[in-house]
C-alpha cells in the first residue's frame, strides 16, 4: 500500500524537522550560556578594577544597577528557552511515536501479505498434488480392466 510509504515518509521528515528544531534550541542555549558567562567575568573584571581607585568604586556602584537588569534578562531568556526546549521534546516524542506507529502498521500489512502468499502457494501446491494423485488413480484403475 502506497500511502502507508508515503505516510511514513511524511512522518520521517517531520520528526527530522523536529529534531533539528531542538538542536537548533540547545545550539541558542549554549550561546546563552557563554554570553552569561562572558558577562559574568566581565562584572568580575570590573569589580577587581573598582578597588584600585575611588573614581572606579563610584562607577562600579552606578554600574550595579544595570548588572541587576541584565542579569534577570538573561535569566529570563534562559527561562523561555527551557520551556520551548520541553515542548520541543515533547514534539518529537509525539512524532517519533506517531512514525513509530505507522511503521508497525506497514510491518504488520507485509507479514500479512506473506501470509497470505504463504497461503495461496500452499493451497496452489495441494491442488497440484490433488491433481496428480487422482492421475495415478486413474491411471492405476484403467490399467486393472
Amino acid at each position: 500500500m502506497k500511502s502507508l510509504k508515503a505516510l511514513i515518509r511524511l512522518h520521517k521528515n517531520q520528526v527530522d524537522d523536529k529534531r533539528r528544531h531542538l538542536t537548533q534550541l540547545r545550539d541558542q542555549e549554549d550561546r546563552l550560556t557563554l554570553q552569561r558567562q562572558q558577562f559574568e567575568a566581565q562584572v568580575e573584571m570590573e569589580r577587581q578594577l573598582s578597588g584600585t581607585s575611588v573614581d572606579m568604586a563610584m562607577a562600579f556602584a552606578s554600574y550595579l544597577p544595570q548588572i541587576k537588569l541584565r542579569r534577570n534578562a538573561m535569566e529570563t531568556a534562559r527561562q523561555q528557552l527551557m520551556i520551548a526546549m520541553r515542548r520541543a521534546e515533547e514534539d518529537l516524542a509525539q512524532a517519533f511515536q506517531e512514525l513509530k506507529r505507522f511503521e508497525l502498521a506497514e510491518e504488520e500489512r507485509i507479514r500479512k501479505e506473506k501470509a497470505e502468499l504463504a497461503r495461496k502457494e500452499a493451497m496452489m501446491l495441494d491442488e497440484v498434488a490433488a491433481q496428480r494423485h487422482l492421475r495415478q488413480q486413474e491411471e492405476g484403475g484403467m490399467g486393472e480392466e
